[in-house]
């Protein structure tokens, strides 16, 4: 019961870092359907590009063959007999290698590209729980071995229809074979096989590119999260929330105390008069020209402004200016030189109030 609710919470969909632990654990999504389609494609198309070179390669090889095993069993030598062996073998090993090295290459090939580069020792590590025969049994007559039987089941029907149909087709040409040559049967017989081949590709890919689609279905489903879950997942990764809040408002407090600090320590305030307030300080010697020491909008520029009365700061408005100054100079950086007149004067100004003072 509690797997079930607990599988019944499992509605979202899972996250990358969930996807990327599934997929260190070996755990992807791939069709061996789409595999062994392709495999047969290949061997279709061998078969309709090289079969007569390989027909006639064989053909020779076994009229050489039958030649040496009559004169073997006209003088038998056990070197004959041999040599008879060692040239049927490699008849028909290098009929059936290049096929079977080609298969194997275009099966990898297809494997890499559904699960790219993948390297998962466990895996490979021995589980002792898939001996246990009950588990074996439950293993059976899971939804996933359903649908194996069904796509077998699907294949075979689809196999069996295509013969049918192929020879149904084939009918006149094969009640003419028995008066015709040799050469004949193995033509229809080709091209049987060839057509045979190529609806069964057709078929396979169909078949193939349903699995595709439901086992990236069935792979999703398996992973999906719960709520909590995710909340899990994003406090063990990034924090806990409340705790990140708490240092984002300390980091916050802690600019802000050194921001008004900085604004005591200023020459002068210039304001927008409420949404923007920058301060500015310039002392000779020690500043080669006038910095901004603290700016900001509306709520820390009421704050920069009552640090300022506080410290008897000056302030001064000048609409232009404070805009200018909070766009295009950063903090703690010289003004640029198209404010070198505007401040100059805003300087001027707030030195003659201290000396009025």
């Amino acid at each position: 019961m509690a797997k079930q609710e607990k599988s019944a919470d499992q509605t979202e969909q899972p996250t990358p870092k969930r996807l990327r632990d599934a997929r260190k654990e070996g755990e992807v999504h791939r069709s061996q359907e789409l595999s062994s389609t392709v495999v047969v494609l290949l061997w279709v198309a061998m078969m309709g590009f090289g079969g007569r070179y390989m027909f006639q390669r064989i053909s020779d090889g076994f009229e050489g063959l039958f030649e040496q095993m009559q004169r073997v069993s006209a003088a038998p030598d056990t070197a004959g007999l041999l040599s008879a062996a060692v040239t049927a073998g490699t008849l028909l090993l290098s009929a059936i290698l290049p096929l079977m090295v080609a298969s194997a290459l275009t099966g990898l090939m297809i494997e890499f590209l559904q699960v790219g580069a993948l390297f998962a020792p466990k895996r490979v590590v021995p589980n002792l729980g898939r001996l246990n025969p009950v588990e074996g049994m439950k293993r059976m007559f899971t939804q996933e071995n359903l649908v194996e039987v069904v796509k077998a089941l699907v294949k075979s029907a689809a196999l069996v229809a295509i013969v049918v149909f192929v020879l149904w087709r084939m009918l006149p040409d094969v009640m003419r074979l028995p008066m015709g040559q040799p050469p004949d049967l193995i033509q229809a017989l080709s091209r049987g096989l060839l057509w045979i081949g190529v609806w069964v590709v057709f078929v396979f890919f169909f078949v193939s590119a349903i699995d595709v689609a439901y086992q990236r279905f069935v792979f999703i489903k398996g992973l999906r999260m719960s709520k909590r879950d995710i909340r899990d997942e994003m406090k063990n990764t990034e924090g806990d929330p409340l705790m990140k809040n708490r240092r984002r408002q300390l980091h916050q407090e802690w600019s802000q105390q050194n921001m008004l600090s900085a604004v005591r320590r200023a020459n002068v305030v210039v304001t927008n008069p409420t949404h923007v307030a920058v301060a500015l300080m310039y002392e000779a010697g020690e500043t080669e020209l006038p910095v901004v020491v603290a700016k900001g909008e509306d709520y820390e520029a009421a704050l920069i402004r009552e640090a300022a009365r506080e410290a008897g700061v000056p302030i001064l408005q000048n609409i232009e200016l404070a805009r200018g100054l909070n766009e295009k100079v950063a903090l703690d950086d010289y003004i640029s030189a198209e404010f070198f007149e505007a401040v100059a004067e805003v300087l001027r100004w707030a030195e003659s109030l201290k000396t009025l003072r």
